[in-house]
């Protein structure tokens, strides 16, 4: 597809009018396609489970170089969700998986299917770890020998739940789980900052010894992967674009603020979870407060009811993801039934998958490691090196600076959780 007359045209037309599209009601409204509702759609898609595992980040680097590992990755997210932003303006294409196609032709569906299904099983098997650290926690106050406090058990348990809804063809009525895993999660990250003063009193440091003990080391790539983990929003991002009444001018100051809110969020929880319990902080820094604790065992139940209903709210488009692959390798005849809808093929594919995410989740029980591994090699193309191609395929971009800057990132970041299968 030749893009060169299309990429001429202005991004954004002056006069949304005459075109018959809707004016932008800018800030002061929260309607789709505002600036004010486009803003929430970006931060509620970016907050999730990852940011549980950032105040393990800082005690890997300290307070000044978490912090800013973490504006590295918000900068390097404003850029590339510009790119997407100025992509969908300029071909008018209002998915991922259109624009991979004007990148890599036919097979761009393809390979964004494959990083869909792949991240998505990642990020159900960091639900199901932090299943089994919460639940057995909450079951130690019945007692240390009842059965829930067993973590193999807690799996069954959840298995039991997720594996057959993760089956179905449909589930509907779990759409809203996404809005009470956010405020699930801003509940836990408000009980946090209530219990850092307390807890960091106990702590036999002063402020100014903790932001001296700041370091880069190995670690630091680890936390920048997390980090971004956490700002990932950019499989949202050009249906959120396609729906924006505001121009070029605008896109820019909500994405600029939507990435100033997550920061702020972000640091103001790792920092204070981490002063919390300085070097001792854990990688799912939840388990280590008292399993007496009142309100953090009420954030435990919350987040365990939450996350047992998102895992296979999150199973269905990694599926469906793998069967929009199966789908293109069979070829479309006329008339025949899609894959998806044939349940002889549809349960025990749905079954093998949440098979090898529940196997990843019983491997790998250090949350943070294993978004970090997500993280690099799936989330990091997706974020940073296919918007830096479509910077220079769609937008016809002739800089190397912006393009050449994520793919390093991406480049850095797989090398450096390479790395770890070596030393």
């Amino acid at each position: 597809m030749d893009l060169k007359p299309v990429a001429k045209k202005p991004l954004l037309p002056k006069n949304r009018k005459d075109r018959g599209l809707p004016l932008d009601k800018g800030w002061s409204s929260f309607s789709e396609g505002s600036a004010g509702g486009s803003l929430v759609l970006l931060i509620s898609g970016a907050i999730g489970t990852g940011v549980l595992a950032l105040p393990y980040g800082v005690s890997c680097v300290g307070v000044l170089g978490s912090v800013s590992l973490f504006a590295m990755a918000g900068v390097a997210t404003f850029y590339s969700n510009t790119i997407l932003f100025d992509c969908v303006a300029c071909t008018g294409h209002g998915s991922y998986g259109q624009l991979m196609s004007d990148i890599l032709g036919k097979y761009g569906g393809m390979t964004l299917d494959l990083f869909v299904f792949v991240e998505g099983l990642g990020a159900v098997a960091t639900y199901v770890v932090f299943i089994m650290d919460y639940v057995p926690q909450v079951c130690e106050l019945w007692g240390p020998d009842v059965w829930c406090t067993d973590q193999l058990n807690v799996a069954a348990a959840a298995t039991v739940v997720i594996w057959p809804l993760s089956c179905l063809k449909g589930l509907s009525a779990l759409r809203y789980t996404s809005t009470c895993s956010i405020a699930t999660i801003l509940f836990t990250c408000l009980v946090v900052l209530l219990k850092t003063p307390s807890h960091f009193q106990s702590r036999d440091a002063s402020f100014m010894q903790v932001l001296e003990h700041s370091r880069f080391n190995s670690s630091s790539f680890q936390v920048l992967s997390m980090a971004c983990f956490a700002f990932m929003t950019h499989t949202n991002s050009p249906e959120i674009a396609l729906r924006f009444t505001g121009g070029p001018s605008s896109a820019r100051w909500v994405l600029a603020v939507q990435t100033l809110v997550l920061w702020a969020v972000y640091c103001g929880i790792a920092v204070c979870g981490y002063m919390s319990f300085l070097e001792d902080t854990k990688q799912d820094f939840l388990t280590n407060y008292d399993v007496q604790d009142k309100l953090i065992v009420m954030c435990r139940c919350l987040l365990s009811v939450t996350l047992v209903f998102a895992c296979p709210l999150n199973m269905f488009p990694a599926v469906q993801a793998l069967f929009n692959v199966l789908e293109a390798v069979r070829g479309k005849r006329p008339g025949q039934e899609p894959l998806y809808d044939m349940h002889h093929v549809r349960v025990p594919v749905s079954t093998l998958a949440f098979a090898i995410t529940l196997g990843v989740a019983l491997k790998s029980p250090h949350v943070a490691d294993l978004i970090t591994t997500i993280s690099a090699y799936f989330s990091s193309p997706l974020m940073f090196a296919f918007p830096a191609i479509m910077y220079w395929k769609i937008l016809r971009g002739t800089g190397m600076t912006l393009p050449v800057t994520l793919l390093s990132i991406t480049a850095a970041l797989w090398l450096a959780e390479l790395s770890h299968f070596f030393i």
